[in-house]
């Protein structure tokens, strides 16, 4: 990814976690595991890394005992709606390509929060 397809994906990311209203956190709790599920025998890699990240940032999400600042839960709701919308800006039915964008943006979101998600991982044995 480039500069400034980095700096595109970033405005992005952020515009959609400044939108999310704290009642869609539940809808999208709900959505993920079939998602995760309708996916899970994958053989691609991009699907493999995307999934394992999204399994992350839901456990994060619904982990009751672990306090989340409310920029990185509306980041990680971000990323896990763009990961639900099928007709995002590659449309999730193209066979190879579909998710490429997907796990772009969950990768710039991990990467962004990239503390938490190392310490989330360390409490949790993960």
């Amino acid at each position: 990814m480039n500069e400034g397809q980095r700096k595109t994906t970033e405005e992005t990311i952020d515009a959609m976690a400044d939108s999310i209203k704290p009642g869609q956190e539940e809808q999208v709790l709900r959505d993920i595991p079939q998602k995760v599920e309708n996916l899970e025998h994958s053989k691609s890699n991009t699907i493999r890394e995307l999934l394992h990240n999204v399994r992350i940032a839901f456990s994060m999400l619904k982990d009751s005992d672990y306090s989340l600042s409310w920029k990185t839960k509306t980041l990680l709701l971000a990323g896990l709606i763009y990961f639900l919308l099928p007709t995002d800006l590659t449309p999730d039915f193209i066979p190879l390509i579909g998710y490429i964008d997907d796990a772009a943006v969950m990768t710039a979101i991990f990467k962004r929060i990239a503390h938490e998600v190392k310490h989330y991982k360390l409490m949790r044995k993960i």
